[in-house]
């Protein structure tokens, strides 16, 4: 994968619709209009579900896990997706030895749309929110109540500074910070002080931080 924090990206399906300020730019509008897609039109099944099976062998080959980010075209509780979820967490459970790393914008439909032996949570599942402005961290406050191996978020693209504190207290085990992935005049600003600051309360709170990207230049 060319994202740095994941090993492979599997998308079951293709598309959404925006939901948020994080969503304004959304990078899957170029990619699928390129391939005569309409991007926000709602979620697309694929073809090709087979890629993980073969990540699964080679990670027990290799005694290793792999991450594999989850959806990354779409969002993987997106009600459109209603009809093609089952399947896609059987494929889930047959890897055990790939780590899936879900993110969604819509966790209020976490619940009602989990498989029904997930109990504790699978231990592959990480699951994440995006909250890359303020006035997204209800997402974290529904994320928390749901069990779950890992919680994670991903503030990205990063558009303000946010006060993750109370949220770093074994609530979450993760963080990703990055500017946003725009064209030159569209890309709205990330001020690096956001990032440094996200930084300290992780290292506070004993909490792991990746930092993925920003713009220096013109360029990433």
């Amino acid at each position: 994968s060319g994202i740095g924090w994941t090993d492979h990206t599997q998308n079951f399906w293709q598309g959404c619709h925006k939901v948020s300020a994080e969503c304004t730019h959304c990078y899957i509008d170029g990619i699928m209009r390129r391939a005569g897609r309409v991007p926000f039109g709602g979620p697309m099944r694929t073809v090709d579900w087979s890629k993980p099976l073969k990540w699964e062998h080679q990670a027990q080959k290799q005694g290793r896990r792999f991450r594999v980010f989850t959806c990354s075209m779409s969002d993987f509780f997106h009600p459109g997706a209603d009809e093609w979820r089952p399947e896609a967490w059987d494929v889930i459970r047959q890897c055990p030895n790939l780590d899936w790393l879900v993110l969604t914008k819509r966790p209020e439909l976490i619940k009602d749309r989990l498989p029904a032996d997930w109990s504790v949570g699978y231990a592959n599942v990480w699951l994440g929110v995006t909250c890359g402005v303020g006035s997204s961290l209800h997402r974290l406050d529904m994320l928390k109540t749901i069990p779950a191996a890992l919680r994670w978020v991903s503030a990205e693209p990063l558009l303000g500074p946010i006060d993750f504190r109370p949220y770093l207290d074994g609530s979450f085990q993760w963080i990703i910070t990055g500017c946003e992935q725009a064209a030159v005049g569209k890309r709205r600003e990330m001020n690096i002080e956001w990032v440094r600051d996200i930084d300290r309360q992780c290292r506070d709170a004993g909490v792991a931080h990746f930092f993925k990207q920003r713009y220096e230049g013109g360029r990433i």
